[in-house]
């Protein structure tokens, strides 16, 4: 029996593993772990949402208080995180480019306070594990290859500070309070017991809900890929669905060759003809081309009515070669995901590394002039 395949198609079976197994099944799977990753992160967000309750009895606690950050007396810095970074740069082809690398990353902590808005004045004391949720807008450029990044906490920021509130010492307020039911002590908010503190200059839920739009970003826009994918496909959708195995004739036999970088290709080309009229034309190696004769009846998988140019020869449900796309987009889809996902989080969750076009000399002179103003 005559195993009868178009030459540029796959068999049927690896037609199916390429278009089910990569192309629907591997962006299912990549698609449902996007967006469960974007479920996490609206219920974390939810739930940091729901723990933001502000301000009001201020009994000691696990509590987040919002309010206006002020310095300590004799204090220079509240909260601050310094990011070092080496430089490098190189040529290809006459275009420099730069990249810069994060090497350390130092925090500096110091007691501070928030001016509530009824106008109470709380103090804070983090820890060396302080989470800092801010942008990263502070630049320190030291010479051509070495700067730093910082955030800070600055007077007059507005933030959210969740940890544990507790009744303690303030050297501050304690001489204002010592009347206060004979007890020198103040509301002092100090990491919790498990974790760390947290400050943020965005409402809490806000870091998890720019994350989850990242996910169902990314979810989106696999899927809508791999929709334009089949569709270039679309012919084997139509043969699986809508097509029928049939017979046809064998109308015509021919062997010709063509040239491919000096090379000669053979070609055997088989041309078809059903009762009523449709010719279908397809390829096939030379051992199945030697044993066909004109007139001879072959299987097709015909398509009737408009689509009836997606009609092959061969009885199985089978797609072009190129269908090999569908692995490689995959592969390419997920590097691409997980690449993205791990450079689109904010600074306190990754390295921070920089790149871009230019040289580093190019730079230096302005940021060491931002540097002197700040």
């Amino acid at each position: 029996m005559i195993e009868l395949l178009n030459e540029a198609h796959s068999t049927p079976l690896v037609s199916s593993i390429l278009i089910d197994g990569f192309g629907t099944l591997g962006v299912a799977i990549v698609t449902a772990l996007a967006l469960r990753h974007r479920a996490r992160q609206l219920r974390d967000a939810a739930a940091a949402d729901a723990s933001t309750h502000v301000n009001r009895d201020l009994t000691p606690g696990s509590c987040v208080l919002r309010g206006q950050v002020e310095y300590a007396q004799d204090a220079n810095w509240a909260v601050r995180v310094d990011v070092d970074q080496d430089g490098e740069e190189q040529e290809t082809s006459g275009v420099w480019t730069y990249k810069w690398t994060e090497k350390n990353r130092r925090v500096h902590i110091a007691p501070f306070y928030v001016r509530l808005e009824s106008g109470r004045r709380i103090r804070i004391e983090p820890s060396d594990d302080v989470l800092l949720v801010d942008e990263m807008n502070g630049l320190v450029r030291i010479d051509l290859k070495k700067r730093t990044r910082y955030a800070e906490l600055v007077p007059g920021e507005t933030i959210y500070a969740s940890g544990l509130l507790v009744r303690a010492s303030d050297p501050e307020n304690s001489a204002l309070t010592s009347g206060y039911r004979n007890s020198p002590e103040s509301l002092v908010l100090r990491p919790p017991a498990s974790g760390s503190m947290l400050l943020s200059t965005e409402p809490l839920g806000a870091r998890f809900r720019a994350r989850a739009v990242f996910y169902a970003g990314a979810a989106k826009w696999i899927v809508v890929s791999a929709i334009f994918l089949h569709a270039l496909f679309f012919g084997f959708h139509a043969r699986r669905y809508l097509g029928q195995t049939e017979n046809a004739s064998i109308e015509r036999l021919e062997h010709y060759t063509t040239s491919d970088e000096g090379n000669e290709v053979f070609h055997y080309r088989v041309d078809v003809q059903t009762n009523d009229g449709l010719q279908i034309v397809g390829h096939v190696p030379y051992s199945v081309y030697e044993r066909l004769t004109p007139g001879m009846q072959i299987p097709i998988r015909r398509i009737r009515g408009a689509l009836a140019h997606s009609s092959t020869i061969g009885p199985g449900v089978s797609v072009h070669s190129r269908a090999w796309v569908f692995p490689v987009f995959l592969l390419i889809a997920w590097v691409a995901y997980r690449h993205l996902e791990n450079t689109s989080r904010p600074w306190y969750e990754r390295k921070v590394n920089d790149s871009g076009s230019g040289r580093l000399e190019e730079s230096l002179a302005k940021e060491q002039g931002s540097s002197a103003r700040s």
